[in-house]
């Protein structure tokens, strides 16, 4: 089977089950270990058999639901690739856009030039995107992050070490493990679970079925961590500070007071995403 053999299959196979044709070309990718621009030049060539029955029974897979990223083991996120499992979410490049705005922020309440580490905290990091991105692209900070999943920190140590980036783990519900030391800090990053527990039933199956719950979902509307996470920010926060959360689309008003009733006069942006969505919750809290 030619190349173009083998994509032609794939695309057709995967639409007749509602997936997209792209999945094909990104899975062949991965058994050739060829970029797509070496895939597209390679149109022509004759692929071992060996590698066909991989890729075909890989196509079978997706077509029935397992995420392309289970199926490879990884994601792009910010340029990087990142090991990912069914211990934790999937990137998304939505949460591009949160460390974004982030950056964009920072001399707000940090003054690079003064020689002081700037400390961020990743609260529920899962796969570690957040930290290790943040600790890659801030040469002075100092990134911790933490999770209540021991398998979702270990895919993340993993990413951090693959990628060379500094960032402490911990265990632990959100910020409790920083809390109960009394260590503090000048950011608090998170994409909490926020898809309300009535959503389940019309998410698609390569969604509910292979992503972990404990990443999905947070009570009857979604807000039930926003709730616990703000509400322990204060014993963390330095000041000038800030929060940066992560959100699903019509929830912006509703943790905009939750901030509002912990940091009164708090500065608080409702941002909405590339596709014009309410996604990010952005404070900057001066004293």
């Amino acid at each position: 089977m030619k190349v173009y053999e083998a994509l032609r299959w794939a695309s057709s196979f995967l639409q007749e089950h509602d997936y997209e044709a792209a999945i094909g070309e990104r899975l062949l990718q991965h058994h050739t270990g060829w970029s797509r621009t070496r895939l597209l030049a390679e149109y022509h060539t004759i692929l071992e058999e060996e590698l066909v029955d991989k890729f075909q029974k890989d196509v079978h897979l997706a077509a029935k639901g397992t995420p392309v990223q289970h199926i490879t083991g990884e994601e792009t996120f910010y340029g990087r690739t990142f090991l990912v499992s069914s211990d934790v979410l999937i990137p998304r490049p939505e949460t591009e856009e949160l460390i974004e705005a982030v950056l964009a922020r920072l001399p707000l309440i940090h003054n690079s030039s003064n020689g002081i580490p700037v400390k961020i905290v990743d609260v529920g990091t899962g796969s570690g995107i957040i930290a290790v991105t943040l600790a890659l692209e801030l040469s002075d900070s100092i990134v911790t992050a933490t999770d209540i999943s021991p398998e979702a920190l270990s895919v993340a140590k993993q990413n951090a070490k693959r990628l060379h980036a500094e960032v402490t783990f911990l265990k632990g519900d959100l910020l409790e493990p920083l809390t109960s030391i009394g260590e503090k800090g000048s950011i608090v990053i998170s994409n909490p679970p926020y898809i309300p527990e009535g959503d389940r039933a019309v998410m698609k199956a390569n969604v509910v079925d292979h992503e972990p719950s404990l990443a999905l979902f947070a009570g009857e509307d979604g807000l039930n961590i926003y709730r616990r996470l703000v509400k322990q920010i204060p014993k963390f926060l330095l000041k000038p500070g800030m929060i940066a959360l992560e959100i699903g689309h019509g929830q912006g008003e509703a943790v905009k007071k939750l901030i509002v009733e912990q940091f009164n006069g708090a500065t608080v942006e409702i941002l909405d995403d590339i596709n014009g969505k309410e996604r990010m919750v952005i404070s900057v809290i001066y004293e």
